[in-house]
């Protein structure tokens, strides 16, 4: 009897002095896991997140690369000026595909297997007749087509537009106009204004984004009250790419301290993407860390603004550089 109560007022003091470790359950002072629990747990946890950061940033790419190619089909049975039209418009519009087909028939296999979103045809080398051919076959009525030629008949004129062209353009014609006038196609095929005419609008478009919901409407209001500017706002870096992807931007805000993809993160994606690397990308941070704002000097990015407090000073930086893009 005296041993059974020993024994148990020594269970008693263990109880009383320590607790089993969560993990491996050997007895411990304070805490829910030993040291070497703790360590094992922690070690876990960056395995994880840095598994979960590299999930993000591949589904970032994704979104990023995903995007619908725009195709333009050149048809022209002169070579030669078959081969400088594609040199005009690889080098004037380097983010579209250009096509070049020398013959109606690998024009039609063309647009029955693939999405061809602009056609070009020249009605010195048989354009007249591949139109016909275009607008007579039901699955192509609707294909957007220029024609070029260096006539300007009133005849020929009518003609082409009666059979559905939207547009016609006179030869010789100089590269940069040639470039415009494709541009103002796909612009309006795709239900935008041309980006020349979108830079003339008062408004300037910001892209914000930052995951803590208090310093976006912050930053969001202080912007609102000081310029002439439509906000669309984003928590995450992935839902920021999307919007840039389907909208556009005039600049982009994005914070530093974003967990899995962080603003220096989403820059460089924003770099590596032909139709986006032009936009001037400010990162948004709090910090004071000389190391931290030396690191976003050596970035791509435009600058940076101290946030959710958007100074003054740093507020004159965002309208500087919007102004720079008109």
């Amino acid at each position: 009897m005296n041993e059974m109560i020993r024994k148990g007022t020594s269970d008693s003091r263990t109880i009383a002095t320590g607790r089993p470790c969560a993990g491996c359950g050997r007895i411990i002072k304070s805490g829910l896991y030993c040291a070497n629990c703790l360590e094992k747990f922690r070690e876990r946890a960056k395995v994880q997140g840095e598994r979960m950061e590299t999930l993000k940033t591949n589904a970032l790419r994704k979104v990023a690369e995903d995007r619908r190619e725009v195709v333009i089909m050149i048809v022209n049975s002169d070579e030669r000026n078959l081969s400088i039209t594609k040199i005009v418009l690889e080098r004037g519009l380097p983010d579209y595909k250009i096509l070049a087909v020398n013959n109606p028939l690998t024009a039609i296999n063309t647009l029955v297997s693939r999405e061809i979103n602009l056609v070009i045809l020249d009605a010195d080398y048989n354009g007249v007749d591949m139109l016909r051919r275009i607008r007579e076959d039901g699955r192509f009525k609707t294909i957007p087509v220029m024609i070029m030629s260096g006539s300007t008949q009133r005849e020929l004129v009518a003609n082409v537009f009666s059979l559905g062209v939207q547009d016609y353009v006179t030869k010789p014609c100089a590269p940069k106009v040639l470039v415009g006038r494709v541009n103002k196609m796909l612009n309006a095929q795709e239900g935008g204004a041309p980006a020349a005419a979108a830079q003339q609008k008062n408004s300037f478009h910001i892209l914000l984004i930052d995951d803590d919901i208090f310093d976006l409407r912050q930053e969001r209001d202080t912007l609102k009250n000081r310029l002439p500017c439509e906000i669309v706002t984003a928590q995450s870096a992935m839902e920021g790419m999307k919007i840039l992807e389907s909208q556009g931007a005039d600049l982009i805000l994005v914070s530093l301290d974003m967990p899995f993809v962080n603003g220096l993160k989403f820059l460089s994606l924003v770099m590596a993407n032909n139709r986006l690397k032009n936009i001037p990308v400010i990162i948004m941070t709090d910090t004071r860390d000389f190391s931290v704002i030396s690191e976003i000097n050596r970035s791509d990015a435009a600058g940076y603004v101290r946030k959710p407090n958007i100074a003054e000073d740093g507020l004159s930086f965002i309208e500087e550089k919007l102004r720079r893009r008109r």
